[in-house]
């Protein structure tokens, strides 16, 4: 009997609602388990609760921001959890120091992209 493959869980934090609902279509529709947060506060209480696999995470987003976000993780002690960033802006150098960031995609992003930097970070991990 052939084992079933477990379903990667993704959490994609982005502001903007049809951007989100683009990315979770299109992953769910390649088998990937998908949470979805507004913002980075919003993220932060489902990293905890969900244990997401991997996180697509906007930078730029009202209430908590991308950074506030991985101080906020860092601080509180939250689960290690490879972080792909995808924004409108190019990267802050600082930031790509932070070993959660393994990639930074600069928008727009294909389906098809996220789905081989997802399939990258997991294997990664």
């Amino acid at each position: 009997m052939t084992p079933v493959p477990v379903k990667q869980k993704v959490l994609i934090v982005e502001d903007n609602s049809d951007v989100r609902r683009l990315y979770a279509i299109g992953l769910n529709q390649r088998g990937f388990q998908v949470k979805l947060a507004a913002n980075g506060a919003e993220a932060f209480e489902r990293i905890t609760s969900e244990r997401p696999d991997v996180i697509l995470l906007d930078w730029v987003m009202p209430l908590m921001d991308g950074s506030e976000m991985l101080n906020k993780l860092s601080s509180d002690g939250a689960p290690h959890v490879p972080i792909i960033v995808i924004s409108g802006h190019q990267p802050p150098t600082d930031k790509l120091l932070d070993p959660r960031i393994r990639r930074w995609l600069t928008k727009p992003v294909t389906i098809e992209q996220l789905v081989a930097e997802i399939e990258g970070r997991l294997v990664l991990r």
